[in-house]
């Protein structure tokens, strides 16, 4: 038995933006994530590394230790790009020259004899263009070793027809910025998640993981492992919601039930929030969007940060009421 490690949206920019005002950025903090994969790689024996996607980094060179460091510890990398990937032209030029990254600007199979399985990269376009019919035109595998599909793209690009008949063992997908698992055709179509990103709202509210794989005779096994460090959070009310006196406050990926009617009361929604805050100090809790009457459309602070000032927790107070009805 092999194992590989799959990763998928990593965003990897150093820019927040001016869309956000936050006290620490992703970039800082997807570097410690991704540094994490190392010791993993040691660890367990990992053959190779699979990245699904949505890549996005401002330069490419800021990508390239960790590759090398991967490769130098005995993994294999594989990489497709996303519809995020605009500039992949620049990228590929970079990380193609890096020994054991393999890259698939264009569709391409090869085979992992230190894995035991073969690998099939299809790259997506902006808005997943024409992904559908290249999925559709894979070549079909019948081999005696496991196959996987690495790719980008919305679940709804992989038909059960489709999936059945291509005979892949596991799709390691990006997209879907959770961990999801869909069984379809006889196969397992895997998102890993996302890495960290304090810049959108629940889009990003949602554990930061990577998958384990293990390549068997009989197939391909995975498990999902949450990141150590910070997540993002949310919690907001709707105050376009309402049952009688209460409203409607939605909670993600904080331990409570996602959505809850509650008092619309102050003095109540204030010490929910407080007391939210108090369970997850050390994590990032982003507002729903607002492009009026603040210099910037979210903001994003760790629990302790918050607490520790009144007024900034105020301001999270105010701009945790959805602007509409359907305010992300």
């Amino acid at each position: 038995m092999t194992r590989f490690i799959h990763i998928a949206d990593l965003h990897h920019a150093r820019h927040t933006g001016n869309a956000i005002t936050t006290e620490r950025t992703s970039f800082d903090i997807q570097a410690d994530k991704l540094a994490q994969l190392a010791d993993v790689i040691r660890e367990e024996s990992i053959k190779a590394v699979f990245i699904a996607g949505d890549i996005e980094v401002s330069d490419p060179q800021d990508f390239i230790p960790y590759l090398k460091t991967w490769t130098a510890l005995g993994a294999s990398v594989y990489l497709v790009y996303g519809d995020h990937d605009i500039n992949r032209l620049a990228y590929d030029a970079c990380w193609r020259q890096i020994e054991h990254v393999h890259t698939f600007l264009q569709p391409g199979y090869l085979f992992d004899e230190a894995l035991g399985a073969g690998i099939y990269g299809l790259s997506c376009e902006t808005n997943q263009a024409g992904l559908k019919g290249q999925i559709a035109h894979a070549p079909v595998r019948d081999d005696s070793y496991p196959n996987i599909f690495l790719s980008h793209g919305d679940r709804n690009q992989f038909p059960a027809s489709v999936v059945c008949e291509l005979g892949f063992n596991y799709y390691a997908l990006g997209h879907h910025h959770r961990y999801e698992v869909t069984c379809r055709g006889g196969a397992k179509l895997v998102y890993p998640g996302h890495i960290f990103s304090v810049w959108d709202g629940c889009g990003k509210a949602w554990p930061t993981g990577y998958i384990i794989g293990e390549v068997t005779p009989s197939g391909i096994n995975h498990e999902f492992r949450t990141f150590k460090g910070p997540e993002t959070r949310r919690i907001s009310f709707n105050p376009f919601l309402r049952d009688g006196s209460r409203i409607l406050v939605t909670r993600d990926n904080i331990d409570a039930p996602s959505e809850q009617w509650i008092e619309d009361n102050a003095t109540t929604l204030r010490e929910l929030i407080r007391s939210t805050l108090i369970r997850y100090p050390n994590d990032y809790f982003v507002t729903p969007s607002r492009s009026k009457g603040y210099p910037t459309r979210r903001l994003s602070m760790t629990g302790r940060s918050l607490l520790e000032d009144d007024e900034r927790f105020e301001e999270f107070f105010a701009r945790s009421f959805k602007a509409t009805k359907t305010t992300q």
